[in-house]
């Protein structure tokens, strides 16, 4: 859950999982002169839209409170607070897109085990936690059921040639950037409220190389917002111009709750409201 101050007196909250249908988005709209469209592309387009899908098992009930006694925000520490349960929705996650699509379940295993591991040697934020046991055994998991779709992969037709290093390591970039332009639209508001984050991706989206088409070098892409509505994107990789982005989010008070159970009353019983913001080429 993304928590944002709204106004003096409200928190918005935005879920993991309504974040995840944002990267989706982005990903259905990639593509132009400059970018090639995302392939397989029903593949990737549900892996981005479905990479937080194990959130839902903790957000339809999220009970847990940071140590001021708010609402707990993604970056506050969900191992800390979470433990062995935010590994394991994570796996639940992988194993419901796996049944539906191997390869989207390979991004979305990929994207969850580089959130542990400094994205396989290539990032440097998030930072490997692989120290932590738990998280040792989270990933040494994970990697042994990669292999095993790795294998059944190269044996599918409709998919062998999407599994090259090349290929799945640019789609794993990919991923990358969904989620980390999907972070940066939701987990503030207004959209120009540069100083709400400490943590969390910036206008430079934390310098992911953003593959542009086979064979050529990648790329970085900034987001810059223009007004609290508004951003500038360089260079541009969509097919419309604008792009207009909407999430839905809930306000409840911006306050330390008693108990878990005073911000779930809140919670449920929140405002809904949509926000939309306008993405534009330079």
């Amino acid at each position: 859950m993304m928590v944002n101050p709204y106004d003096d007196s409200r928190l918005l909250l935005a879920l993991q999982v309504d974040h995840s249908r944002v990267a989706g988005f982005l990903a259905a709209h990639w593509g132009n002169a400059m970018f090639s469209e995302p392939k397989p592309f029903s593949s990737v387009v549900l892996a981005a839209q479905e990479h937080d899908n194990g959130w839902a098992e903790w957000e339809i009930k999220p009970s847990t409170l940071n140590d001021k006694g708010y609402p707990l925000d993604y970056h506050d520490g969900s191992i800390k607070y979470l433990g062995k349960f935010r590994l394991d929705f994570y796996k639940d996650g992988v194993n419901q897109i796996v049944q539906r699509d191997p390869y989207a379940g390979l991004l979305v295993l990929m994207h969850g085990v580089g959130l542990m591991n400094g994205g396989y040697g290539r990032f440097t934020y998030p930072p490997d936690r692989t120290a932590n046991p738990l998280v040792k055994e989270y990933v040494d998991h994970q990697e042994k059921l990669r292999e095993r779709l790795l294998a059944d992969l190269r044996g599918s037709e409709e998919f062998r040639e999407f599994i090259t290093a090349e290929k799945l390591w640019a789609n794993y970039e990919l991923m990358t950037i969904f989620d980390q332009m999907a972070q940066f639209i939701c987990n503030r508001y207004p959209l120009n409220n540069n100083g709400a984050r400490q943590s969390g991706p910036h206008s430079d989206l934390n310098n992911v190389p953003v593959p542009v088409g086979q064979g050529q070098d990648p790329v970085r892409v900034t987001i810059d917002p223009t007004d609290e509505k508004n951003a500038t994107v360089r260079p541009y990789p969509f097919d419309l111009d604008p792009l207009v982005v909407s999430f839905p989010a809930r306000l409840v008070p911006k306050r330390s709750y008693a108990n878990p159970e005073d911000f779930l009353k809140e919670f449920y019983r929140a405002e809904r409201i949509t926000v939309s913001h306008s993405l534009h080429a330079s």
